[in-house]
């Protein structure tokens, strides 16, 4: 996925629901992108040879001439490390951040550039970035986080494949579940006082709802992302998808699942976000009607689903030992005559 489509579906994180119902953009959106770009910056940074910073002379004057790299590190020293971790208090950051953060974070700079007598502090912390990335601690860390980004994004590509494979058309309902927001003067939006097996219980409901309600006759499956913010509190991005030969409505659907999660499961404290009404919003539309048939729609499809896994890279909500965050189901409901569906019982496929 290029830079410009993750910076889109990360844009989805930058809301909250105020007290009203009304949404509201937040800042948390600008500390999401401030921790990609760190972590793009650092995995060039340890991938790289020679100087990025050197001093010159000219006409007797002292200056610091810097590369291409050597820019994107004084950018991403503008960072607000403080209010990154207050945003994100239950994440486990990328290797790379925390990196940056270690030998970065207290490097302070008179200037918007490097002057002559800083430059042995900041090729001293490049090079200490670069010896620590030749030990075997960051790979490793690095390849646990892919290995755990990795199976989601199987158990995704699985579901996927199994309703390609069982519908001539899917129904694809994209719905983002969150909680009513307080907002605290001269503070801003702080995300409702919820416990994660408060927030764990209202998930359960909706998808008991969904499992056992009056679509599910033509449920073919879903899944689920479970995530935290500051300023928006617990909240879930979900997938639900349904046999196209029988349901057509998909923005009526969703708002069906939608009222339901607002008004019975949260009794009212909480809100949701129907994507489908906002399909012309996508660049790549793959929320909807997907026909078998259609490459096209179904590779899109399939780009909209890797938002829940693939943002993990960059910022991995730490819910606690054995709790599931992300959850995917088998592909295999009701109205499929094969004999995988003779014998079939929900599953979980679970990355923590």
């Amino acid at each position: 996925m290029n830079k410009a489509k993750a910076s889109g579906l990360m844009h989805q994180r930058a809301y909250v629901w105020g007290e009203d119902g009304t949404m509201y953009i937040t800042h948390q959106m600008t500390h999401v992108m401030e921790v990609k770009r760190i972590v793009d910056m650092m995995a060039k940074l340890i991938r790289s040879k020679g100087p990025l910073f050197k001093a010159v002379e000219m006409s007797t004057k002292k200056f610091v001439q810097r590369t291409q790299l050597g820019d994107s590190i004084l950018l991403c020293m503008k960072a607000d490390l403080r209010a990154i971790d207050e945003h994100f208090p239950r994440h486990r950051h990328s290797p790379l951040y925390t990196l940056f953060k270690r030998f970065f974070g207290r490097l302070q700079l008179m200037g918007e550039g490097v002057y002559p007598e800083e430059l042995p502090r900041v090729n001293e912390a490049i090079a200490k970035v670069r010896a620590f990335a030749k030990g075997k601690a960051l790979g490793v860390h690095l390849k646990d986080l892919k290995r755990s980004e990795r199976k989601n994004a199987v158990a995704c590509k699985e579901l996927l494949d199994d309703l390609r494979k069982h519908y001539s058309k899917v129904l694809a309902l994209r719905i983002d579940f969150g909680y009513i927001s307080t907002f605290c003067p001269r503070v801003g939006f702080r995300g409702q006082a919820m416990t994660f097996e408060q927030a764990k219980v209202h998930r359960d409901k909706l998808l008991k709802f969904v499992r056992k309600g009056p679509y599910s006759k033509h449920l073919a499956g879903y899944m689920w992302k479970m995530e935290y913010g500051f300023e928006k509190g617990y909240h879930f991005h979900m997938a639900f998808f349904f046999d196209g030969q029988q349901l057509l409505k998909d923005i009526s659907i969703a708002d069906a699942i939608g009222a339901h999660w607002r008004d019975e499961v949260t009794e009212g404290k909480g809100m949701y976000f129907n994507c489908n009404k906002k399909k012309e919003a996508y660049e790549h539309c793959g929320i909807g009607m997907v026909a078998r048939t259609d490459d096209t729609k179904w590779a899109y499809l399939e780009e909209a689903m890797r938002y829940l896994t693939k943002v993990d890279l960059y910022l991995r909500f730490r819910a606690g030992a054995r709790a599931r965050t992300f959850g995917c189901s088998n592909g295999t409901y009701g109205g499929i005559k094969t004999p995988r569906q003779a014998t079939f019982a929900p599953q979980f496929r679970v990355a923590l």
